[in-house]
């Protein structure tokens, strides 16, 4: 349905009937808007990619973010009963890797959430949205739902499965010794856990698949979420396989659908008086289909 190759400069901003429809936010100049910008030295592919800077201080919204509808129209959105892929490649500088942001609760990759529609922009903290993060600076993607909560659950509803009495599985779909939160105090990576880590300075791959259930009142009930990641040049591996699950599907008179994505290094909390080394991340190749992507 979309390919953004983040290789000229007019996929930096995309007027559609009455506003823009995809580019960098904020669009029209703040100091923010200097740190989301076009790469034409490091990129998976092409002429350039997408590069956010994250500087030493900051807060939240450390460096803007770029969106994207699925149509340039907003003619393709998502409803109950059907599904939709999403892939993108992703670079993250060491340092960006390695630095646990004070007071920040981790840096985000994408948000998955509700598309526009003529007479309404709607922004990334949306009922709907499903996000990839780097919960607590974990070092690894982990996945939750929704900016407002449902009949089911609460806001910010985090895809962990609990294992035994005390413990849980943060990507689900990782065979033994698992990922799992007991494992904070030795390491999430083997020979101790088997956590699927980012890593510095390669272009790793990311998709998520969305399988929405029926609406039901503010819910789309029994839906599927789908995690692969993948090392530059090796083959994807599946992360997170969670579902039946009834994602929020906001409030029914509004009937929202999904039909955007940001991509942002946004780490809620992060403490802008704190000092930490300059970071970068780099995306490229945004991909949003109704098959499964291939690996690249």
């Amino acid at each position: 349905m979309k390919c953004v190759g983040f290789d000229q400069q007019s996929d930096w901003l995309v007027m559609g009937p009455s506003r823009a429809v995809a580019g960098v936010n904020p669009l029209f100049g703040t100091t923010d808007y200097s740190r989301a910008v076009r790469d034409t030295t490091v990129k998976a592919s092409g002429a350039s990619s997408l590069r956010f800077t994250i500087p030493e201080n900051a807060g939240a919204d450390t460096s803007g973010s770029y969106f994207t509808n699925f149509s340039d129209d907003l003619s393709v959105q998502f409803d109950g009963g059907q599904e939709f892929f999403v892939q993108w490649r992703q670079r993250f500088s060491a340092s960006f890797v390695s630095t646990a942001y004070a007071g920040g609760g981790g840096w985000k990759q994408v948000i998955i959430g509700t598309g526009d529609v003529p007479s309404r922009p709607y922004y990334s903290c949306t009922a709907l949205e499903v996000v990839v993060q780097n919960n607590y600076h974990r070092g690894f993607p982990q996945v939750y739902n929704s900016c407002t909560g449902s009949a089911s659950h609460g806001p910010y509803d985090a895809f962990q499965e609990r294992m035994g009495l005390y413990d849980f599985k943060l990507q689900n779909a990782r065979p033994a010794p698992y990922c799992l939160y007991s494992q904070k105090t030795t390491s999430f990576l083997p020979p101790t856990g088997n956590c699927f880590p980012y890593v510095a300075d390669e272009w790793m791959t990311f998709q998520v698949h969305i399988r929405l259930g029926p609406r039901v009142g503010d819910e789309f009930k029994g839906s599927y979420v789908t995690l692969w990641g993948a090392r530059e040049g090796k083959p994807s591996e599946v992360l997170l396989s969670w579902g039946p699950y009834n994602l929020t599907a906001g409030v029914e008179s509004e009937n929202q659908r999904f039909g955007k994505i940001w991509l942002l290094p946004y780490n809620t909390g992060r403490d802008p008086s704190v000092t930490h080394p300059v970071a970068y991340t780099w995306y490229d190749e945004l991909i949003i289909s109704r098959n499964r992507i291939v690996d690249p």
